[in-house]
């Protein structure tokens, strides 16, 4: 058993117990990668970060039925499968929608499904392709410490790789969330009123940080 594992093993042992700050510690450990899991499976970041909370809910719940608590991520990693299937099945190809509903209610119900669909698929598209563009504005270094988070990489394990200190890389990502932050509220509002991002809103708020 690895240390890894033994340190999973006594946070387990911790939340059978009722102890909430070590099912936090848990969420903190494992989160990243369980996101990074989900999002290489689903098209929809947004969906990603609430299905590894649905991940974490279920596991918690369900955390009497482990055998062996050493292996307690690789056992979230098959909830979080299963989730992500339900997810897929959920957003099922739009034809078969089409189908469905042609067969239950007509025509003009079923050529309805299929717009909505097209728009749903076109919005995910541009929002992911949005979101890369503005990941790629940041800053190098803050780009960097991104996607080794993102990677599951650990505060230690970023500073080590980027020869800075942790704080430092505290503050560059607390920076970097902040901005795309800001992205994030820039394109709702964007989508709302029915209009295209404008990149520039973002570089405007951006200088003024």
């Amino acid at each position: 058993m690895s240390d890894e594992q033994e340190q999973d093993a006594e946070l387990v042992h911790q939340i059978l117990e009722g102890d909430e700050n070590a099912f936090d510690a848990l969420y903190r450990r494992h989160r990243l990668r369980l996101y990074q899991f989900i999002a290489n499976k689903i098209s929809d970041w947004r969906d990603a970060e609430e299905l590894v909370n649905d991940t974490f809910l279920k596991a918690k719940e369900h955390l009497h039925t482990l055998n062996e608590p050493e292996k307690v991520l690789n056992w979230m990693f098959r909830i979080a499968s299963q989730l992500v299937a339900g997810w897929h099945r959920k957003h099922r190809n739009p034809v078969q929608g089409y189908i469905d509903v042609y067969e239950a209610e007509g025509e003009a119900a079923a050529t309805a499904v299929i717009h909505q669909a097209t728009q749903e698929y076109t919005m995910k598209t541009e929002l992911w392709t949005a979101l890369s563009k503005t990941i790629a504005q940041l800053p190098a270094l803050e780009q960097k410490m991104f996607r080794l988070q993102l990677a599951g990489k650990s505060y230690k394990e970023i500073a080590e790789i980027c020869t800075v200190s942790v704080s430092t890389v505290r503050n560059r990502l607390s920076r970097a969330k902040k901005r795309l932050g800001v992205w994030a509220k820039a394109w709702e509002k964007a989508d709302a009123e029915g209009r295209d991002l404008d990149l520039s809103e973002l570089n405007e708020k951006k200088g003024k940080s």
